[in-house]
């Protein structure tokens, strides 16, 4: 068995064989990448509460301040409640964004993700509501802005019912007339005097299958390669 140089099929294999290494390597970089996130985001919620303006203001500086731990405090404005819908442990319902009005930032509102309603609950109105000043913790979010497919299927927002499909308080509060930043605080709900919500529910699990999609590219990179010989094998 001897091996048959094919030019044009050499020059394709290589070419594709880089693609994949590329592809491969590429992946291994985001994982670490992405490892290196994670560590920032699990120091950064260990890290005392800061007031909200202060890490509005950081932020605008350029600083990374997602899920920074903050705190506020007001007085809700339950008129202006706005709805998100989400999910929740498999139920259906919202996310009850209402917004606060500190004394100390002349009359500019905070948007605060008080927690999870269920669709039944919700409905009936059956959940608690906050009088008089309170004092929020929670971690410091910004608005989120859909790209690609979950833009293109995103239902539309419902601004009449005060339902959403986007967690941004830029539209909430153009609803209301209400002066707000883009920012909100993801409440931890301890200052909830019911069952509902139910604060404390962010989600800090990131995507991270960058090493196995880097076997993946390694390993049609392989094939690629074992295909070639077997193929430019001459008996």
């Amino acid at each position: 068995m001897s091996f048959r140089f094919r030019p044009v099929l050499t020059v394709f294999v290589a070419i594709a064989l880089a693609a994949l290494i590329a592809l491969g390597t590429w992946q291994l970089q985001r994982r670490e990448w992405k490892l290196d996130l994670i560590a920032q985001v699990e120091a950064r919620t260990q890290a005392a509460p800061i007031p909200f303006e202060e890490a509005l203001a950081r932020a605008g500086a350029g600083e990374n301040m997602e899920y920074a731990p903050v705190v506020a405090v007001g007085a809700f404005a339950h008129d202006k409640e706005a709805r998100v819908f989400g999910t929740l442990d498999g139920q259906a319902g919202a996310y009850v964004f209402a917004p606060i009005f500190p004394d100390t930032d002349e009359g500019r509102a905070i948007y605060i993700n008080r927690g999870f309603v269920p669709q039944g609950a919700f409905a009936q109105g059956d959940y608690g509501r906050v009088e008089g000043p309170v004092r929020v913790e929670g971690l410091y979010r910004t608005a989120e802005t859909p790209s690609g497919l979950a833009r293109l299927f995103r239902p539309d927002d419902q601004p009449a019912d005060r339902l959403w499909y986007v967690r941004d308080p830029r539209l909430f509060a153009a609803r209301d007339g209400v002066d707000a930043p883009s920012a909100y605080i993801d409440s931890f709900g301890r200052e909830e005097p019911a069952d509902w919500p139910k604060g404390g529910a962010t989600r800090l699990d990131f995507h991270n299958r960058h090493l196995e999609y880097a076997l993946t590219w390694f390993g049609l990179a392989g094939a690629l390669v074992g295909v070639y010989l077997v193929f430019s094998a001459r008996r």
